[in-house]
């Protein structure tokens, strides 16, 4: 749909299903920006250092890669639910609303799909890597750590790319 179509609601208590899923999506979302929040102000703080004492932060670039890596993680239920994925609608900008409605729906069950399988990988390979230790080659942080978080929010995608395919289904009311 493009962005003159979508139309932008506040979930209320009446819409419970919505409601929750709009909480917890902003919920982990907020989580993941002070996870950015806080790879910037490090960053900063290497960078400093490493200008004007030539000492900089050990392990920065391991610690940004993880929390990037985490804070991506907890925007998508959010940015699935806002529908702020990039659409693109050359073929259905002219459909019959009924048509894209499906389009968007057959998208949002493919998106489930996607994030389901990539939810169970994500649990067996966080399993995995506590199983053997695994840990980050400079400050030898367990690497399971950050991982254990790529499996809850892909779950949560799942549901919520679930939940915006039903409301496609209903008449394309959007969150």
């Amino acid at each position: 749909m493009s962005e003159s179509q979508i139309r932008l609601t506040q979930y209320t208590r009446a819409q419970p299903v919505g409601y929750v899923l709009n909480m917890l999506a902003c919920l982990l979302a907020f989580i993941g920006g002070l996870v950015l929040v806080a790879m910037t102000l490090m960053s900063a703080y290497s960078i400093f250092m490493r200008t004007f004492f030539d000492e900089p932060l050990l392990g920065d670039v391991e610690l940004v890669q993880m929390g990037c890596g985490v804070a991506i993680m907890c925007f998508l239920p959010l940015c699935q639910l806002r529908r702020g994925n990039v659409i693109v609608d050359v073929f259905t900008l002219n459909a019959p609303a009924a048509l894209r409605n499906i389009m968007d729906a057959l998208g949002g069950l493919l998106t489930a799909a996607a994030a389901g399988l990539l939810a169970w990988r994500s649990v067996i390979g966080a399993l995995d890597a506590h199983g053997t230790g695994e840990e980050s080659i400079i400050l030898g942080l367990p690497l399971w750590w950050p991982m254990s978080v790529f499996g809850p929010a892909f779950a949560l995608l799942v549901v919520v790319s679930l939940y915006t395919a039903w409301q496609d289904l209903r008449g394309g009311e959007h969150a």
